[in-house]
């Protein structure tokens, strides 16, 4: 028979396709069907030593859509890709740019509050699908370290102050997401519990404290999660940086856990070449500094061997064949971000994880059948002139740093935006923003100011540098006092932009008429430099060295009405990235006369307040305080005397003080930052479609007098001298009382636990529960233990096991709980292993560590 052209073409790539998928199976890297170790063992034969090190260097080149190593086009390795999370995708299409972000789902400590195993799970393997499709295979979280100080500026990142808490969330997270085969990224291991000073600070910690609070959730990432890769973190734990740290690398990671994966560097936490691969950090993060060239060399001079080298590429090479990139293509299919079935998943996770704090008189839920006018009222509740001076951003509702998903604003359902979806038609829904965003303060309109030539605005002077020498190079006129100097050296508006004006200085002057007389406060918020502010030549504000710790300084000063004052305010740039605003308050005596007004005119008050990914609540800052702003709490008292049927929702990633405000209202409802869906999530919870069953994962303090005056440092060492008694266990210890317990959260039903037995030999513990109250509802029973006599000593209780319980009003349910040695077992310093204590442990179940409902004990042999 004759065959055509075409036909015999098709043949030959047809005979060609069979051949080359002959030979690829015959290469063992190239098999899929092959076992893990043997591809790995082959594609290491394979590969140069320079290749070997260039796959474990960090090669950020977002055009090609990689960060992490770039891979080996030879052998055709593919690159390494590490998507951003933790709580959201943050990928690239086409040609790498980030066309798109995924879908923001609520924040890590939010998850943690649903204390809901199998939703969190599911919660992060919908956003492993987003990651897949993108082509990522790892996602740089859970970050999940301890929250050790309420003002932590990550806090939002990280899941809770328990040990055990930290391990059952890490490990449920781990699982939703690695069920995608996308790799969990632990991090930042260790100690990395504050932010300033977070590349040089020396945490003095001893092993048991480490072993028992620190390491656990870690452990139980690996251990019962799987997790395929740790993060280093930026600090010195004992001296040692924690990515050269042995101790925390080799001996705990691979010899005590057994760890298989990989361990990267936080971006730019590499110290040194050696020392950081010998000790057993595979990747450096994000490009080449210490590793590469300089790794290449350490081998060749003999301070790193090749058998070092193949591990690490080793270890490297077995998370990227588990995750199917040398054998799976990316879809690219972005019609998976913000779906409706994934933002289902983002709304109901939201609702499971707002806190009802407080609900006196049974406030909530709001009975929409009754309720016709609603007022949403709050800087926290929509987007305005309030926040940021008008312009969007995505911040208002969520923390800030490296986590940040910069989502459209389309995208947020804010609460006003919600609770307006989420009513039936004739029932009136009003916003009005009370206050200011953040400090409460907002940039002064350019009517009230005046040049020294009586033009509208202020006259900006800019000079060359910031010395006694400066040089004026550019005068301008400014109206609005808010500038951003971003990633640049060359400041255009300092004149000369071949010169490196890193130090640039510039000088704003005029005069500022006082629409009224009262007390007005004043706010400079800077970064990278210095700032003063004067009125009449008097300092009201200065910040020396702004920062995310110290970005906002405030002052108050008398005005008269119809009277002009003298204004100055200087700036001085240090550093990389340059901000400064001028704000004040003035605009909120009629913000609040309105909200008032309006409050005593409707049915039903949801008062919107909180903080931002700019005041605090970001990566490389702390808070300084834990209150809300005076403006924020003056606007709750308010509010709340005009209208008792009031709820504050409050969105914030951490501890909130709330002594000047709280008993002003019935109910509070901890709303965290609730992803893109939380406008509708909180009217879930607010209406009663949903009713709250989160409890917090965190103690809430009445302030920060409760702490030690040395509990958080700007220096550059801190000891850990509350040793294991961190969170509760502190509380427990020291006999304070907390403004919120840990594990503390309300129902709008009631729960009577009924019954507690325990089986010693089977280490058996059996709860009975029963819905006393109208609502269907979930419980978590919270389950303590207590060593009742100790040779070393021990928390006066330590969680230990939890179950989150659904029951119809009315329904009764028999819990059972399973202990093993780690619910008895403590870290012995002697020995430098765990050890467990024959004797009776007091076993506690309850609604919180403050709110123990039954006792017994359980004797272990």
């Amino acid at each position: 028979m004759k065959l055509n052209f075409s036909v015999k073409k098709l043949f030959v790539f047809a005979l060609y396709l069979m051949v080359q998928t002959a030979n690829s199976q015959k290469i063992t890297y190239k098999n899929p069907e092959a076992p893990i170790e043997s591809r790995v063992e082959d594609l290491l034969q394979r590969m140069t030593l320079k290749e070997k090190i260039a796959l474990v260097t960090g090669d950020k080149i977002p055009k090609k859509g990689v960060i992490g190593s770039e891979g080996i086009p030879r052998l055709g390795v593919p690159g390494f890709k590490i998507e951003h999370g933790p709580y959201a995708f943050k990928g690239w299409f086409a040609g790498g740019e980030p066309k798109e972000m995924g879908t923001y789902f609520p924040v890590s400590i939010a998850q943690a509050s649903t204390w809901d195993k199998a939703l969190i799970e599911k919660v992060n393997a919908t956003m492993a699908k987003e990651m897949k499709a993108s082509g990522g295979q790892a996602n740089a979280g859970p970050a999940m370290n301890i929250i050790r100080d309420p003002r932590g500026g990550r806090s939002f990142e990280y899941f809770t102050e328990d040990p055990y808490l930290n391990g059952e969330v890490a490990a449920a997270y781990t699982k939703g997401l690695q069920s995608e085969r996308v790799m969990a990224n632990l991090k930042h291991y260790l100690c990395n519990n504050q932010e300033y000073n977070r590349h040089r600070i020396n945490i003095i910690a001893d092993e048991r404290t480490l072993r028992e609070i620190y390491l656990p959730g870690f452990k139980k990432a690996i251990q019962k999660g799987g997790a395929w890769s740790v993060m280093g973190a930026y600090n010195k734990l004992n001296g040692v940086y924690s990515c050269e740290n042995p101790f925390l690398l080799t001996k705990v990671l691979r010899e005590d856990w057994g760890f298989k994966g990989f361990v990267l560097s936080d971006w730019a936490g590499t110290h040194s070449t050696a020392a950081s691969a010998n000790a057993g950090l595979d990747l450096e993060m994000p490009n080449e500094r210490w590793y590469g060239k300089k790794l290449l060399k350490a081998v060749s001079k003999g301070e790193v061997s090749e058998e070092t080298i193949n591990k690490m590429t080793g270890n490297l090479l077995r998370g990227m064949f588990w995750s199917g990139a040398f054998d799976e293509k990316p879809s690219l299919d972005k019609s998976l971000l913000h779906s409706k079935k994934h933002l289902k998943v983002a709304r109901e996770a939201a609702a499971n994880g707002m806190v009802l704090l407080k609900n006196e008189e049974n406030v909530l839920p709001f009975d929409l059948k009754k309720v016709k006018k609603i007022a949403v009222i709050g800087p926290n509740g929509n987007y305005g002139k309030h926040y940021n001076n008008g312009k969007f951003d995505p911040h208002l509702f969520q923390g800030g740093g490296s986590a940040f998903v910069n989502v459209k604003k389309n995208q947020i359902v804010t609460p006003f935006q919600g609770i307006k979806n989420n009513v039936p038609n004739g029932v009136k829904v009003t916003y009005l923003p009370g206050s200011y965003a953040e400090s409460g303060c907002g940039v002064i309109p350019s009517k009230y100011l005046r040049t020294p030539s009586g033009k509208e605005g202020l006259l900006a002077t800019y000079y060359n540098n910031n010395n006694a020498n400066k040089k004026v190079v550019k005068t301008e006129i400014d109206k609005v006092i808010s500038e951003e100097w971003i990633g640049e050296i060359d400041i255009p508006e300092a004149g000369n932009e071949k010169d490196d004006l890193s130090r640039f200085s510039v000088e704003w002057t005029g005069s500022l008429k006082a629409p009224e007389t009262r007390e007005y406060t004043f706010s400079i918020r800077n970064y990278s430099g210095a700032a003063k502010l004067y009125i009449n030549d008097k300092l009201i504000a200065s910040n020396k060295n702004g920062n995310w710790l110290d970005w906002n300084a405030m002052g108050s000063i008398v005005l008269e009405a119809g009277k002009s004052y003298s204004i100055k305010a200087q700036y001085a740039k240090t550093g990389g990235r340059a901000d400064f605003r001028l704000s004040w308050d003035y605009e909120n005596v009629a913000w609040l006369k309105k909200a008032v007004k309006l409050a005593k005119e409707s049915d039903a008050v949801i008062l919107t307040v909180g903080l931002s990914g700019h005041m605090g609540e970001r990566e490389a800052g702390d808070r300084n305080h834990l209150r809300l702003f005076p403006a924020q709490e003056q606007l709750i008292n308010k509010v709340a005397k005009a209208n008792k049927n009031t709820a504050v929702t409050v969105i914030a990633g951490g501890a909130i003080d709330m002594r000047n405000w709280m008993d002003s209202v019935p109910s509070i409802l901890m709303g965290w930052y609730p992803g893109e869906q939380g406008g509708n999530a909180l009217a879930d919870v607010l209406f009663g479609k949903v009713n709250p069953s989160a409890k917090l994962p965190i103690t809430f303090p009445k302030s920060l007098d409760q702490y030690p005056s040395d509990f958080h440092t700007r220096g550059v060492e801190s000891q850990y001298k509350e040793g294991i008694y961190v969170g509760y266990r502190y509380f427990d210890k020291y006999k304070k009382e907390p403004l919120f317990p840990f594990g503390h959260g309300l129902s709008y039903t009631t729960f009577k636990y009924k019954k507690i037995k325990v089986n010693s030999l089977k280490r058996e513990v059996t709860v009975t529960i029963k819905n006393t109250g109208a609502y269907d509802g979930a419980e978590v029973i919270q389950l303590y233990v207590r060593d009742v006599k100790s040779s070393v000593d021990r928390p006066l209780k330590e969680l230990k096991d939890f179950k989150k319980v659904f029951l119809k009003k009315g329904e009764l349910k028999t819990v059972k709980f399973k202990l093993t040695d780690e619910a008895f077992a403590f870290w012995d310093d002697i020995q430098k292993s765990w050890k467990v204590e024959s004797g009776d442990f007091e076993i506690m179940v309850g609604t919180s560590s403050s709110d123990i409902k039954l006792k017994t004990e359980l004797y272990v042999d």
